[in-house]
C-alpha cells in the first residue's frame, strides 16, 4: 500500500511517523480490550461493618454443627458480599509486617470480636492495575481523600486481595474474604491479549522499518561487491528513501567513473603490448643479422620471451574489456576434454569426478583457467590429478600435483601478474607469470574462489564456483 507523500519523506520523519503509529494501535487495542473484557470492579466496604460482618459469620459458624456450618453461612445474605471457607489448620497468613490496612482490620476486628490477637489473621495484597480479580477497598470515615501514590504505596487503603482468618472454637478456623465480580479467565484473557497485541504492533512497525532500511542497504552492498569482483557496471535503481537515492545516485556515478578509468588504462597497454610487436620482429630480424652465434640464441630467445610476455598481456586484456556472456556448460565436460588434449601431447593428467555437472558460466574464460592450473602443475609437478566435485551450492575442483608447491606466506605474491616464485618456478620451465594471475581473475569474475594448498600429497590449487541463487 502506497501512502500519499511517504517516497517523499527522509528517514527521520518516517521513524517519527511510525513511532506514534504504533503507540496510537497500542493504546487503540487498550481502549478495544477495555470495553470488550471490562476490568474487575472494587468492592467498597465500610471498615465498621466488614467487622460486624465477620462477628456475625462466626457467631452462625458457632451456632450450628461443624457439618452444617457451610450450608449456615451459604444461606445467610452475607454471602452478598462476601465468602467464606472452613479449615482444619490455620491458613498461612503471615504476620510479621503488617501493612496499615490489615493493622487496622485487624484491630477493628479484636474489638468487635473480643478475641486474642492470635486467633484473628488478616492478609492483603497490593494493588494492581492489571488485577484479574475484584479489587477491595476498605473505608474508615467518609469522605476520604486518596492520591494516585497513596493508592499504590503499603498505606493504600485498596488492595487487591483481603483475606480473614478466625478461629473457632473447636480449633478450626473461619476463612473470609470478598466476593468476586466477573470471571478471572476473562481477565486473564484482556491482560493477556493486551501484551500480544502490544508485542505484534511493535514487532510489526519495526519489522517493516528494519525492511525498509536495510533492503536498500543490502543493494548497495551486492552491487559493490559485484563491481569489485566483476568490474562491470550495477546500476541502483528503486530507492525510495531520499537518503538512499542519494547515495545510489553517487554510487551509480562512481561505477561510470571507474568502469572509464579501468578501461581507458586496459585499453592504453593493450595499445602498448600491441605496438611493441612492430619493433620486436625488427628486433628479431636484426638479431638474425648477429655473427656470434651464442650472443644470438640468447637474444632470440630474449625476444621470443618478451613476445610471449606481450601476446599473454594482449590475451588478459582483451578479456578483461570484452567480457563473455554467460551460458549454461557442462564444467565435467570441460574438464575431461582438457585432460584429454594434455594426455594427447604427452602429458601425465588424469580426471576423477562425476561424467557431467552444468554450472552456468563464461566458459571460454573458465577453459583459459584451468587450462593455465593444468599447465603449471605439468610443469613443476610433472603429473596432474583433476578430481570434480558436485554439491548444491558450488562445484569444487581440485588440480593437484606432486610439486615443490608454493609456501603459504607467498601464496598472494604468486598471483600477482609477473611474479616468479624461486622455490617453484625458473625461467627454464618458461612462462610469463601471468598464469595464475588470469586464473584467479576468471575465478572471481564467477563469484568463486581459488586457495593454494599444500599437503602431505603434494601441492594443490581448490577452485570453488558457487551455483547461481535461485
Amino acid at each position: 500500500m502506497k501512502l500519499p507523500l511517504w517516497s517523499r519523506l527522509r528517514l527521520a520523519p518516517r521513524l517519527a511517523i511510525l513511532i506514534v503509529a504504533t503507540t496510537v494501535a497500542v493504546q487503540s487495542l487498550e481502549t478495544l480490550l477495555f470495553y470488550v473484557f471490562p476490568p474487575p470492579g472494587y468492592l467498597i466496604v465500610d471498615q465498621a461493618w466488614l467487622a460486624e460482618a465477620s462477628r456475625d459469620a462466626r457467631n452462625i459458624a458457632e451456632a450450628v454443627p461443624a457439618g452444617d456450618r457451610f450450608a449456615a453461612l451459604t444461606g445467610s445474605g452475607l454471602t452478598r458480599w462476601l465468602t467464606f471457607d472452613l479449615t482444619g489448620v490455620a491458613p498461612d497468613y503471615a504476620q510479621d509486617d503488617p501493612t496499615r490496612l490489615e493493622r487496622e482490620v485487624k484491630s477493628a476486628l479484636v474489638g468487635k470480636l473480643g478475641l486474642p490477637a492470635a486467633d484473628i489473621l488478616v492478609k492483603t495484597e497490593d494493588f494492581k492495575e492489571q488485577a484479574v480479580k475484584t479489587n477491595v477497598a476498605v473505608i474508615t470515615e467518609i469522605p476520604t481523600a486518596m492520591d494516585t501514590e497513596t493508592l499504590i504505596s503499603r498505606d493504600s487503603l485498596v488492595v487487591a486481595d483481603l483475606r480473614i482468618g478466625l478461629r473457632l472454637r473447636d480449633g478450626s478456623w473461619l476463612l473470609i474474604g470478598p466476593n468476586e465480580t466477573g470471571v478471572s479467565s476473562l481477565h486473564y484473557l484482556r491482560n493477556i491479549l493486551g501484551l500480544v497485541g502490544t508485542l505484534f504492533f511493535v514487532a510489526a512497525f519495526s519489522i517493516w522499518m528494519a525492511r525498509s532500511i536495510v533492503k536498500p542497504v543490502t543493494q548497495l552492498a551486492a552491487a559493490a561487491e559485484r563491481l569489485g569482483r566483476e568490474r562491470e557496471m550495477t546500476p541502483i535503481s528503486g530507492m525510495k528513501l531520499p537518503e538512499y537515492a542519494a547515495i545510489a545516485g553517487t554510487f551509480n556515478e562512481m561505477q561510470a567513473r571507474l568502469k572509464k578509468f579501468v578501461d581507458e588504462r586496459m585499453q592504453m597497454l593493450a595499445a602498448i603490448s600491441h605496438d611493441l610487436r612492430t619493433p620486436l620482429t625488427r628486433l628479431r630480424l636484426y638479431a638474425e643479422c648477429v655473427k656470434d652465434k651464442a650472443q644470438r640464441t640468447q637474444i632470440l630467445s630474449d625476444i621470443s620471451d618478451m613476445e610471449t610476455m606481450v601476446s599473454t598481456s594482449l590475451a588478459f586484456m582483451s578479456d578483461d574489456i570484452h567480457r563473455e556472456p554467460h551460458s549454461v556448460v557442462d564444467v565435467a565436460s570441460l574438464l575431461i576434454s582438457i585432460s584429454d588434449n594434455f594426455s594427447d601431447d604427452g602429458h601425465k593428467v588424469a580426471y576423477e569426478g562425476p561424467d557431467h555437472a552444468q554450472l552456468s558460466c563464461r566458459p571460454v574464460a573458465l577453459k583459459r583457467a584451468f587450462t593455465n592450473l593444468i599447465d603449471n602443475g605439468c610443469k613443476y609437478g610433472g603429473e596432474v590429478k583433476l578430481s570434480l566435485t558436485d554439491t548444491t551450492a558450488s562445484l569444487i575442483i581440485d588440480v593437484r600435483d606432486n610439486g615443490p608447491g608454493i609456501p603459504a606466506d607467498q601464496a598472494e605474491r604468486a598471483f600477482a601478474p609477473f611474479q616468479r616464485l624461486e622455490a617453484s618456478r625458473n625461467r627454464q620451465t618458461g612462462g610469463t607469470g601471468l598464469g595464475l594471475t588470469i586464473a584467479r581473475d576468471v575465478i572471481l569474475g564467477h563469484g568463486g574462489d581459488i586457495r593454494l594448498i599444500n599437503d602431505a600429497q603434494g601441492f594443490v590449487v581448490r577452485v570453488e564456483l558457487p551455483r547461481p541463487r535461485e
